[in-house]
């Protein structure tokens, strides 16, 4: 019997190996999702979707509700709009853009925006007005946040937010079709506000940050548990249990 050539050996070792790494991860994640350390949901209605954008900033979206004229806005940009590129491309959508941070900013208008992008220089949260946004401890990160947790510094800054009624009100919005979520825990204050108000929206993509030291999984759960409440179902989980993606029923 002729042993297997030393390429394939290699190969089958390192399979062998990532197999073992993707199953200790995986029992990890569930033995800390026991434990209250993560969260994890399983999909509640199977339809049709897809990510769109990087591995970094890419989020899951319900396919086939989405059109030129759809409302959609993406709130928390960093360095990277690839989700709001493909949908751009994909349905000739514009999309409505909000980041306060100067460095996304000075990056977008350095890089260029696409024709469909309309870029809003202030935040989304639960008050219209200033708040303070801690610098992240890394000068390679873009992400500021409102919560100060250990991976921003006692260095902050103000800036400009306003809330979703607000936001849509002046824009001329009555309803949104698609609303992405990457804030860096300013998500649970707005989660608040379209519960308490009844804000109209369809589709709700949602980078949740539990995993800060200062935001517990409690948190997450409770945010889940008024959004389906309001009619909201989870179609979509990532492995990692932070980014959920939600459809209101009967859309």
């Amino acid at each position: 019997m002729n042993r297997p050539s030393l390429v394939k050996r290699i190969s089958n070792f390192t399979i062998n190996s990532l197999n073992k790494i993707w199953l200790t991860r995986k029992i990890t994640f569930k033995t800390r999702v026991l434990l209250g350390y993560e969260y994890y949901k399983k999909p509640q209605i199977n339809i049709e979707k897809r990510v769109f954008g990087s591995q970094y900033g890419g989020h899951c979206v319900a396919l086939n509700r989405l059109n030129k004229d759809s409302v959609v806005y993406s709130v928390g940009l960093g360095l990277d709009i690839s989700f709001d590129e493909q949908l751009i491309v994909e349905y000739g959508l514009e999309v409505h853009g909000f980041d306060p941070t100067p460095k996304s900013i000075e990056h977008l208008n350095q890089t260029g925006m696409p024709e469909g992008f309309v870029l809003h220089k202030y935040g989304i949260s639960n008050e219209d007005g200033t708040q303070i946004f801690h610098i992240p401890v890394n000068p390679d990160h873009v992400s500021h946040s409102t919560t100060n947790h250990e991976k921003t510094s006692a260095e902050a800054i103000e800036v400009v937010m306003k809330t979703l009624t607000t936001t849509m009100q002046e824009l001329g919005h009555n309803s949104i079709d698609l609303l992405k979520m990457d804030i860096e825990g300013s998500e649970y204050a707005v989660i608040e506000e379209i519960c308490s108000r009844g804000i109209d929206v369809k589709q709700i993509l949602i980078e949740f940050h539990h995993h800060f030291d200062n935001i517990s999984v409690s948190s997450t759960k409770s945010a889940v548990k008024k959004l389906s409440q309001m009619g909201y179902q989870v179609f979509n989980i990532s492995p990692n249990g932070h980014e959920v993606s939600f459809l209101l029923s009967g859309n």
